[in-house]
């Protein structure tokens, strides 16, 4: 008996112990999430355009609007197979041109423009495809590193003056692989990374050329806490574009590689933490980089996606400058918190740019790297109406009279990425080459917060002829894009060939909730912008001879003037004479002579005001109506300008008036939200003496819709200038319903 029962316990300790890892086994057994996020979103404007579900995009052959519906799924997926191993992927519609009336995508017309949804089944951008946007997989062994994430990412654990978060709508569409580690007690800790180079815009000319598939920017940061008051930390970034070298033929040993674009970035940051008072922080950054610019792959870009442009022209397009660049960033952060403790605190920064610093990886929008609001979004591209290029035919305007409606995000890059936005989402600009400071107090005493700023800026980018009196002016390393012209600063230029500029930047904000009811939320702000920009200072610039076009009008000699010792390069080639014309018996030039170096001067004197209140109508309802008020008074060259002969021109006075509505509900599980604006107001051009008025033809009026007979003049490129009162009247509604599951 003794022994069979001995028996029976040994097959029992046998079963256990087969049974244990299978015990194991269940705890940890896979397990497996779905969830996601329907999104309808409801445009309504009348400006009547349908090319897109977004109000703007700067990209050839995608389409923008303010009208339609449109319908979008992401199916989120996340399994856990273990306690060390986590997998997530996302599935998601594309939201471009994915227009109800598109029923299902069919139709359309596969050899059309693919705008508003014409290509239908035959086009990703209108056929309601759902694509993997990113897939990736966390690891987490518990030693050596505390994780390692391989796949889809959207790298924000760094730092955006050197690799920044890749924007909303493609947070999973970079891919790399990301370890994570730290020591002594989390006092260091550290983060590396690979990063495969988005070959749609990291590089020269929005692209990386031919042979991307080893093209990556690999970035290493790290950070010390030596104790509460002080810690230490390094980021180093580098970028590397190869493609085929051209002159290794023979195969039989592989090929070689050779680099077409080359970025890397250092930096240095500090902390001192002085209790609960004082905070210090700054940073230094140095970056290098170096476009292949010996015409190694080819002089043309005709059909050469490897090609590396050496010269920009005047108003070039590309996020990095040619050649090889170097240069600095810095800046330095006090934060004082409320020393004498009544509610008032102190945020001050110091900053500069550097003209020639160059981060490809950096942050292009959703990170704003300076303490200022910067510039108003209102007026954020080219013309009154917000057209890229006003006074040519076919150009509709992108963004619409109202802009976007939210202050300006800085970026450190002229990458700036505002593409498939609508107006309620903020807008980024380009910091590249602003150096200055910035005090921002704040105070807080019960229901009532205030705050203010004041930012000082002058600019690495002051300069004549581009910095170089050796070059002509057509050509430059520096993609100028749209230069710097409209009522605000124009969101991706950093650059323009003369600049003398100063912006002063003043903003008071306040805040009072009304002991009424729920609660009444007073809201309100004045903002004052004065900018002063002399360009064009030195008279040695100016395109002709003193006193080459005869004052009364009757023509011009056409004598340059040089402004380089050799004798080759002047303003002349692209500035020309005006010709003569007579309107009404009246005889004189098409558009003043650029003669005195004051025809390019740019002063702005801008003022915008603010009031609302919002009211929380139930548990789930909360509404806000808002009324702003824009006067710019602006200076922006006269006619021997005209824009840079590209732009439409916006010198006069804008009054512009603005009614917001909003509100936001939440029910169960589904939040809807609506933005409905109302913007009206005037544009009163004026372009300054020397030239004659002339009238409309039947081709302005087809060109650029002006009515026949009105007054303007042509420019240099043909073109069209009014000189007439225009009155604007935009209405447009955004209203989402966001479901989650």
């Amino acid at each position: 008996m003794k022994m069979k029962s001995m028996r029976k316990g040994a097959v029992a300790l046998t079963a256990a112990a087969a049974l244990l890892p299978a015990a194991s086994m269940a705890q940890e057994a896979p397990k497996l999430q779905i969830g996601g996020t329907t999104y309808t979103k409801w445009l309504y404007g009348n400006q009547r355009s349908q090319g897109a579900m977004f109000n703007f995009t700067t990209i050839p052959g995608e389409g923008y609007g303010e009208n339609g519906i449109g319908t979008e799924l992401e199916l989120l997926l996340n399994a856990r197979l273990s306690s060390a191993v986590e997998v997530r992927g996302r599935i998601h519609s594309r939201f471009s041109q994915n227009f109800w009336t598109n029923f299902g995508g069919f139709g359309g017309n596969p050899n059309g423009p693919c705008i508003a949804g014409d290509c239908g089944e035959f086009d990703p951008r209108s056929n309601q495809y759902i694509k993997l946007r990113g897939i990736a997989v966390t690891l987490t062994p518990g030693y050596l590193v505390d994780s390692a994430t391989i796949g889809a990412n959207d790298f924000g654990q760094f730092d955006p003056y050197v690799v920044g978060r890749i924007r909303y709508i493609d947070r999973d569409n970079a891919y790399g692989a990301l370890v994570q580690g730290s020591a002594f007690e989390r006092k260091l800790t550290w983060d590396a990374a690979g990063i495969a180079l988005p070959r749609l815009w990291a590089g020269p000319n929005f692209t990386t050329g031919a042979f991307h598939a080893t093209d990556a920017s690999y970035v290493f940061q790290t950070k010390y806490a030596f104790s509460e008051l002080f810690d230490l930390g390094g980021i180093f970034q580098y970028t590397l574009d190869n493609e085929l070298n051209k002159t290794d033929t023979t195969l039989d040993n592989g090929r070689d590689l050779y680099p077409r674009f080359r970025n890397g970035v250092g930096g240095i940051k500090a902390g001192l933490h002085l209790g609960s008072t004082i905070d210090v922080r700054g940073a230094f950054y140095r970056s290098y980089m170096h476009a292949e610019n010996t015409n190694y792959f080819g002089a043309s870009g005709n059909n050469n996606p490897a090609w590396v442009p050496k010269s920009f022209g005047l108003n070039g397009y590309s996020p990095v400058p040619a050649g090889r660049k170097e240069d600095n960033t810095w800046r330095f952060d006090v934060t004082v918190n409320d020393p004498l403790d009544i509610g008032l605190s102190l945020n001050a920064q110091a900053f500069s740019i550097g003209a020639d610093y160059v981060s490809i990886m950096a942050a292009r929008r959703e990170s704003d790297v300076l303490l200022t609001e910067g510039h108003d979004a209102a007026f954020a591209f080219p013309g009154p109406s917000n057209a890229a290029y006003g006074v040519f035919g076919g150009n509709p305007t992108r963004i619409g009279y109202g802009g976007w409606t939210n202050e300006t995000q800085q970026v450190a890059t002229i990458n700036v990425d505002n593409e498939f936005t609508d107006f309620d989402e903020p807008m980024a600009e380009t910091a590249i080459g602003w150096r200055g400071l910035t005090l921002n107090p704040v105070f807080t005493n019960g229901a009532l917060d205030l705050a203010g700023e004041y930012s000082y800026i002058t600019y690495n980018t002051n300069w004549q002829a581009w910095g170089d009196d050796t070059r002509s002016i057509t050509d430059t390393d520096y993609p100028g894009t749209e230069l710097d012209t409209g009522v605000g600063h124009n969101f991706r230029t950093a650059y323009q060939p003369f600049q003398d500029k100063q912006t002063h930047i003043a903003v008071a904000k306040a805040r009072y909730v009304l002991d009424f009811g729920r609660g009444i939320d007073l809201f309100g702000k004045f903002k004052y912008i004065y900018e002063n920009d002399k360009r064009l200072n030195n008279a040695k610039y100016l395109p002709f001879q003193e006193g080459d076009c005869a004052v009364d009008g009757t023509g011009c000699a056409n004598n340059k003037r040089f402004y380089d010792p050799e004798g080759q390069f002047s303003t002349g080639d692209y500035f020309g004479n005006p010709g003569t014309v007579t309107v009404d018996g009246v005889t004189g030039y098409k558009w003043k002579p650029f003669d005195n170096i004051a025809d390019d001067d740019r002063e702005l004197n801008y003022t915008s005001f603010n009031l609302g209140a919002g009211y929380q109508m139930t548990d789930d309802l909360y509404m806000s109506l808002a009324y702003t008020k824009y006067l710019v008074d602006l200076q922006d060259g006269n006619t021997a300008l005209q824009g840079y002969n590209l732009h439409e021109m916006v010198s006069g006075f804008h009054n512009r008036n603005q009614l917001a509505l909003r509100a936001k509900y939440i029910l169960a599980g589904v939040e809807f939200g609506l933005e409905g604006q109302y913007a009206f107001g005037s544009f009163r051009p004026d372009f300054g003496p020397g030239f004659v008025p002339q009238l409309a033809t039947e081709k302005q009026v087809s060109d650029v819709g002006v009515a026949l007979g009105s007054r303007g003049f042509e420019g240099r490129y043909g073109g069209w200038n009014s000189l007439e009162t225009r009155n604007f009247e935009h209405v447009r509604l955004k209203m989402f319903m966001k479901a989650q599951f």
